[in-house]
């Protein structure tokens, strides 16, 4: 079967679930030069001798990251950029136990699920957005999403849609919405990802949303779940992350699975067998936004960093290794990029974003419930 790639502004806009947050950034760097020899000075650039801890992801998205953000930094400002691999649940665990003392990060990539928690645990720092030069650039719907009772705290720095990958040798018809993962035609081929990873929860955000409800209704969520109840014993896979995800449809283990965008056409574009469909009901936002860590040691070279985060010089580089659009509005990507994913203002006005500040308190409760279900 042949897949069409269509541009995802030709598709209907989804509803909005819920929204939470402002747009942050930091602008010209602070001076602060000090007595100490090799500390460098912020104010000129000039960084030598310090070392930036930044917790990030690893795989590909690490490599991006390294040459979109890291070389330049190290280059220009002779700092060291030390990266921190793993994933937001461990880097927050880490955050928690340093608490009081030096931070395990000067910088923590988070996405919107852990916002909440690294918030109130006080771990992660409000943002000055004075600080970064571009901030009037980034797109204020992405900035919102780490923005807690007013306060910005977040870079928004890599948006992508949740929607559905499939395999397009398994699948006569490309999927439409949500619901087409409980087919049973896909029985015994489906991944089904548990509630404690973001594509979890963004199923079961897209199957209320397409029932035309709420996450944060009780009863709404409770219909999901009898949705859920219907792939008991036709779920194949259980995919905890992304590369699982991938694993998955890659081996043939699964046919269909709630996916990232970005992700998906990165295997189509090696040219795997991958389809990816926007759902008619609306794709659920996902978005990894940057922190500097309360108590950090390096806030003027955090900052500094963050910079380089935000701008349009450098943000396309990532997105051409990640396939993922950035948050500056003022990018400019190839034209394949531009043919695949849609990006800048507007683009995400109708993204339909999980509520976590509401459903996180849930979640344990909503993870037992699920348990119950696949086991």
């Amino acid at each position: 079967m042949t897949h069409r790639t269509t541009r995802r502004a030709s598709r209907p806009l989804p509803r909005t679930l819920a929204v939470t947050t402002v747009l942050a950034l930091t602008g010209g760097l602070t001076a602060c030069a000090t007595d100490d020899e090799g500390s460098g000075d912020a104010a000129s650039g000039d960084l030598s001798g310090q070392t930036l801890k930044v917790a990030v992801y690893a795989g590909s998205w690490g490599e991006s990251f390294t040459k979109a953000f890291v070389d330049p930094f190290e280059e220009e400002t002779g700092a060291t950029v030390e990266l921190v691999p793993g994933g937001p649940a461990d880097w927050l665990t880490a955050l928690r136990s340093t608490k009081g003392g030096t931070p395990a990060y000067d910088v923590v990539a988070f996405t919107p699920n852990v916002v909440p928690s690294a918030v109130s645990a006080g771990v992660v720092a409000p943002l000055d957005t004075d600080r970064i030069a571009e901030f009037g650039q980034l797109n204020t719907v992405l900035a919102e999403q780490s923005n807690v009772d007013g306060t910005q705290y977040g870079v928004p720095l890599t948006v992508g849609s949740t929607g559905i990958a499939y395999r397009t040798d398994k699948v006569d018809e490309p999927p439409t919405d949500w619901s087409d993962l409980l087919d049973p035609q896909y029985c015994g081929h489906v991944a089904v990802s548990p509630l404690t990873f973001n594509t979890g929860i963004e199923f079961v955000a897209g199957l209320v949303n397409e029932a035309g409800g709420s996450i944060t209704d009780p009863a709404d969520v409770d219909a999901a779940f009898e949705q859920l109840e219907t792939l008991k014993d036709c779920a194949s896979s259980f995919p905890a992350d992304g590369t699982s995800v991938e694993t998955a449809l890659a081996n043939g283990d699964a046919w269909i699975a709630a996916h990232w965008d970005g992700r998906a056409f990165v295997q189509q574009n090696q040219g795997e067998p991958i389809g990816f469909a926007y759902p008619a009901s609306g794709s659920v936002g996902a978005l990894t936004s940057l922190f500097v860590t309360e108590g950090s040691e390096q806030e003027d070279a955090a900052y500094a960093f963050l910079d380089y985060v935000a701008s349009s010089e450098h943000q396309p580089v990532f997105s051409e290794g990640t396939w993922y659009a950035a948050s500056n509005d003022e990018n400019t990507y190839t034209e394949q990029f531009d043919e695949q994913i849609t990006s800048g203002k507007g683009a995400y006005d109708d993204f339909v974003w999980v509520d976590y500040e509401a459903i996180t308190p849930q979640l344990p409760d909503l993870q037992a419930r699920w348990q119950e279900i696949f086991g």
